[in-house]
């Protein structure tokens, strides 16, 4: 109040007696809010307190506007008016839900089903018998060894099942509108856990589901651009804990047995794959061919609501055709019937509405379904790879002739679009995107379906920019720009954090950003290496306040290494996979280990493979894999567990590596080795 009495009193006399009053109040003021501000946030530090909700909720603001919703949700419908009830939104965003289900797969096609079953009283033998000469089914059956095969049925749940089940619930996690809050469950289990076995043993023997637990409150999440475009808003499911800890317990049991049914491709909602493992096999394949002077090339394939059109009168058939007996698939039938779900915007709630296709997204068996459902499509690519992870599948191949390389892709392509059509799913022709790699006079395209696809200069396939030469640096410069936004969000609020929360920040929004998929794209040039090391200095002065201090001296009192070095350590920890066979089939091809029966003084544990080009054959994986394991101490080689190997790996600084990005390059000399000067 002083501060605004004097700054008028200066409007009204324009002297210096009355400017410097005012400028002294002013900045007293200043100093009173950022010594406020200091305090607040270091009442958050999330070292001294529980909860760290708080200092999350306050700090996020400043990086990322991403997953949050506007303070007030508008909308607007399909004759341009603007919805801002939240009633009418409610209702709205249900209709549009409801609307993509029921219409998605809704078609019928008499050649592939049988529609007379009308007669067939018991709903899981009809829909056997409806789709029992479905192409699908029909191939499903072909790769099983039906002989030797086990019907899986359902196991009763036991006490201590319930029990860790229960005490791996998140608390902070939502109920939806009426159901029993995780953390009353938590404190109660004493005399809960009997209750819910018995509950849980009973609907398995009866095959019924009880219908409570089918209900679920959706709550619609920004994702991006116009907060006005409903297509914009992700619905997000919150299922009653009940039913999520029930269907974790039978989730086991289904793992467990379809697991070893599933293609080792299948890289989506499994444990032990990941992206990265899809894409490292794309792009080192490329370059086995791309080393030989051949092509490569990819058909990138969009899928419309993939998790809503899911049959489920084909996902029983399948099950069955994988071996689930009909007591199992009593109880999936039920799970899946009437299934009911409203929004929910702040204090108001829809209508319920009915889901008559596709999986519960939010649910715990929705994803392990979803890949049942589509594996049987990679027994169809006969000519081609599948790079797969949920719903982005893009068939890739390699070729030294450019004819047969287009003829391979078109080929496995149009089996594709013809699964997805008998299959009930609806590919985005428009949205398909088609990559070749190669030196060729001019641009190709592929027919898709009814579509010619023109070439791509890039593409970005699961968050990674795929360029035709596999250089990624404009990626690498993408996440250079991204990871500079959130440092100079940093730097605004550095003043008013410690050190811990500082260090904290930077390593959650700043070098997050670069521990996505680092093992794709870690191959890029000395130019882009340097912009990573740069936005990295520049964290670490603003985190330690030191401007004068060199960059190797900053990672020392940060106690830890350069991006390079960290993708290094990475790398170092999937070899030990391989090696130590704790990986998956994708990464035991890549990386071939050698069958050596005596000792040579250069022993290595995985192959030297021939290398033509530096582009793709020095700057590959598989070439890579032998170095790395060469230059990594003995000891930690001989470690037995992953989790070992990981605390020693981070404690390891590779300065004896010698790829290019570690060599020193001086003019008129070329690159030398720098096995002492590393960061």
């Amino acid at each position: 109040m002083k501060r605004s009495n004097l700054k008028n009193t200066f409007y009204k006399k324009q002297s210096c007696e009355t400017l410097k009053a005012y400028k002294k109040q002013k900045n007293y003021c200043s100093r009173l809010y950022k010594k406020e501000k200091k305090k607040f946030f270091s009442n958050l530090d999330p070292s001294f307190v529980k909860d760290t909700k708080n200092f999350w909720k306050n700090i996020k603001s400043y990086f990322s506007d991403k997953g949050r919703n506007p303070s007030k949700i508008s909308l607007i419908d399909k004759n341009d008016n603007l919805i801002s009830d939240d009633e009418d939104i409610c209702e709205d965003l249900t209709n549009i839900i409801k609307t993509a289900t029921d219409s998605n797969g809704s078609y019928t096609n008499n050649m592939i089903i049988n529609d007379n079953v009308d007669h067939i009283l018991d709903p899981v033998e009809k829909a056997i018998q409806k789709y029992e000469f479905h192409p699908s089914v029909l191939l499903i059956k072909e790769n099983m060894n039906s002989e030797s095969l086990q019907k899986f049925s359902f196991k009763n749940i036991n006490f201590s099942d319930v029990l860790s089940e229960i005490n791996k619930l998140d608390s902070k996690k939502g109920n939806g509108c009426t159901n029993i809050p995780t953390k009353i469950l938590k404190k109660n289990n004493g005399s809960t856990i009997s209750f819910l076995q018995n509950l849980f043993n009973k609907t398995i023997a009866d095959g019924i589901f009880p219908d409570e637990l089918k209900k679920a409150d959706i709550t619609p999440i920004y994702k991006k651009e116009n907060p006005l475009d409903k297509k914009n808003y992700r619905p997000i499911s919150v299922l009653p804990v009940v039913s999520k800890l029930f269907e974790r317990l039978i989730q086991e049991q289904i793992n467990a047995y379809i697991d070893k049914f599933l293609s080792p491709y299948l890289c989506g909602f499994r444990k032990g794959f990941c992206a990265q493992q899809a894409l490292i096999s794309l792009i080192e394949k490329w370059k086995i061919s791309l080393d030989k002077k051949g092509f490569a090339g990819a058909i990138l394939m969009d899928l419309s609501k993939a998790f809503d059109t899911i049959n489920h009168e084909l996902l029983i058939a399948k099950l069955y055709a994988y071996g689930f007996d009909k007591s199992a698939l009593k109880l999936m039938h039920n799970y899946f019937k009437n299934r009911f779900q409203r929004t929910k915007v702040n204090s108001s709630i829809s209508s319920w509405a009915e889901i008559i296709r596709g999986v519960p997204q939010g649910s715990v068996l929705g994803p392990i379904f979803f890949n049942i459902y589509i594996n049987d499509l990679f027994y169809l690519n006969h000519l081609t790879d599948i790079c797969n992870f949920a719903d982005d599948t893009t068939f890739h191949a390699s070729d030294l002739q450019l004819d047969s390389l287009l003829l391979r892709l078109e080929h496995d392509a149009s089996l594709a679009i013809d699964w997805f059509d008998y299959n009930y799913m609806k590919l985005n022709q428009d949205k398909c995107n088609f990559l070749m790699s190669g030196y060729k006079y001019e641009n190709l395209w592929a027919k898709v379906g009814d579509s010619k696809i023109w070439e791509s200069e890039s593409h970005k396939l699961l968050g990674i920019d795929i360029d035709r030469q596999l250089k990624f640096d404009s990626h690498v410069f993408s996440l250079c720009k991204k990871a500079g936004k959130k440092l100079s969000a940093l730097s605004r609020i550095s003043y008013f954090l410690n050190q811990n929360q500082r260090r904290l920040l930077m390593n959650s929004f700043i070098q997050s950003q670069f521990s996505y998929n680092p093992l794709t794209w870690m191959f890029h040039g000395r130019k882009a290496n340097n912009r990573i090391n740069h936005i990295h200095e520049r964290a670490l002065r603003i985190v330690y306040d030191d401007q004068k201090s060199s960059f190797q001296k900053l990672l020392q009192k940060d106690n830890s290494c350069c991006i390079h070095y960290r993708n290094i350590q990475t790398f170092a920890i999937e070899l030990f996979k391989v090696k130590n066979n704790m990986s998956n089939q994708i990464m035991i091809e890549i990386f071939e280990l050698r069958d050596i029966t005596y000792n040579l003084r250069n022993q290595t544990d995985f192959s030297s493979v021939g290398i033509n080009t530096n582009a793709y054959g020095t700057n590959s994986l598989r070439s890579f894999a032998a170095k790395v394991w060469n230059i990594i101490p003995l000891y930690m080689k001989n470690l037995n567990t992953v989790k070992a190997f990981k605390s020693e790996i981070r404690k390891w600084v590779p300065v004896q590596c010698n790829c290019k990005l570690c060599q020193t390059f001086i003019a008129n000399v070329g690159y030398i080795d720098n096995v002492t000067n590393g960061y």
